[in-house]
Order: structure tokens, then sequence, then C-alpha cells
């Protein structure tokens, strides 16, 4: 009797464990089909581009993955991302995995100067309803290296403003390097950004959207328009 009891007992604490986990648990996933890939002020590549996503959360952390496909073009890109966000504090480690059909490189290979992995880490303020700002401070630390085959550590400072306009969500941003690296030669403002985004959510679970951004590099002086379409899960 005293077994079956302890046996229920186990049985409905690990039904109640799993309860708590499955509440805690959220997965999203979904796709954007912009017009160009555009990132930190600069142009990556002039083609159309593909860019799928992946999400688990659990509590404050979330594990994902994103990517960049572009059917015109010889190269993708495939990141992997940890991320920890509360009120006050976003921060995490980004894998970004880059790779062409000439010369594809094994996922596996970390070795510095051979590996098609750069890693970066970032600390940041994440923004509130009262406080509408986001101030993040990305740096590279891994594979991200000079003319000299040194470590550069790139960073990227960024401001971004977000509010609304007739329902549909905005947000102006702002990008700096604060030395020499894969942005810039020397400290620089590398990117001007105003963003607009509509989403529409058709089920509960599903929603599509509709973004637009115009996005200006200071230091090369270059302009971008971009457009995308995305559904999400």
């Amino acid at each position: 009797m005293k077994k079956s009891v302890l046996i229920l007992s186990l049985l409905l604490s690990t039904i109640f464990a799993s309860s708590q986990i499955d509440s805690l648990l959220d997965v999203s996933f979904g796709a954007d089909f912009m017009s160009s890939y555009v990132w930190r002020g600069q142009k990556l590549t002039s083609s159309p581009a593909i860019q799928p996503s992946v999400e688990l959360s659990f509590g404050n952390f979330t594990l994902g993955g994103w990517a960049s496909w572009h059917p015109t073009d010889y190269w993708h890109e495939t990141d992997l991302y940890l991320g920890y966000e509360n009120d006050w504090i976003s921060a995490g480690v980004v894998d970004y995995f880059t790779v062409d059909e000439f010369y594809s490189i094994q996922f596996t290979n970390f070795t510095t100067g051979q590996s098609a992995h750069i890693l970066e880490a970032y600390l940041g303020y994440p923004g509130s309803d009262k406080i509408p700002f986001q101030l993040t401070y990305f740096s590279t630390f891994f594979n991200d290296l000079n003319n000299n085959n040194q470590e550069q550590y790139s960073g990227f400072i960024e401001l971004a403003w977000l509010f609304s306009i007739k329902e549909t969500d905005a947000m102006l941003r702002f990008g700096v390097t604060p030395s020499e690296g894969m942005y810039a030669d020397n400290f620089a403002w590398v990117e001007s950004a105003f963003c607009v985004e509509k989403e529409i959510e058709l089920h509960q679970d599903f929603s599509i959207s509709a973004q637009s951004q115009l996005v200006y590099n200071p230091y090369l002086k270059d302009i971008y328009l971009v457009f995308g379409l995305g559904c999400y899960f």
C-alpha cells in the first residue's frame, strides 16, 4: 500500500512538474521574404533573401536559429543564438556561420582563421512601455580577424527608439562602431534607419507582417530601401 502511494505521489509530482515546465516553454517559427539583405548599415546582398527562423523560449531564456538564403547568390548564412532578457537587461551570444557553394567549410570546424564561424556577445537594455528605448553593445570575440590575422573585436553600439504611428510599429535606429573593425576603419557612425512594420493576426497562432526599412550609412555614404513580407506561427 505504501509503495503504491509512493508511486502515485511520484507520478502526480512528475505530471505537475511537466505542466509547470510546459507553461514556461514557448516555440515560434516563421520566415521573412526580403527584397535584399541589409545588416547594420551594410548591404550584404543585392538579391532577394529568404530568412527563416525558429525560436524556443523557456522563461527569460531564448534559444534560436536564423538563416538567410539567396536564390541567385552563391553564399548563405545560418546563425544560432542563446539569450537572456528581463525588464532591465538583455544579454546573449550569437554564432554567425557563413559559407559559400564553392568553398564549403564544415560546421564543426572552430579553428581560428579556418572556421566559417564568427562569435559575438551582446549586453544591453531591452526597452519598455515606460522607457521606449533600446541600447545594446555588441562585440565579436572569435574569428573576426584583421589583415594581421589578429582578433579585432569589432564593436557595434545600437540605440533604438520604439514608437507607433496609426497602429503601425515604428523604430528609429542609430549605430556606431567605437573602433576599427568590420564596420569601419575607425570610430564611425555607420547606421541610421527608419523602420516600420505592420502585423496582422489571422489566427491565434498565425500572423503575417509587412515591413520596410530606409537605411543610411553615413560612413559609406550609401542608402538602402528594403521591403519584406513575413509569416509567423
